[in-house]
């Protein structure tokens, strides 16, 4: 977890809270790919900062 951390400029507690969080949501969800479920956290994470554009259909 340290190694991962640094490589991810984060703690090592955090390293560890961002991977059970993404255990619970495979362990939740098995039909979903671990890449659909890195880019749900990253999209609420935009969502949270503000950072997200509306979008116009048509």
């Amino acid at each position: 977890a340290t190694i991962m951390a640094k490589a991810f400029s984060r703690t090592a507690p955090k390293q560890i809270e961002h991977w059970a969080k993404i255990g619970e949501m495979m362990e939740d969800n098995p039909e979903l790919s671990y890449e659909f479920v890195k880019q749900a956290i990253i999209a609420k994470a935009e969502k949270e900062a503000g950072k997200l554009e509306s979008y116009s259909f048509g």
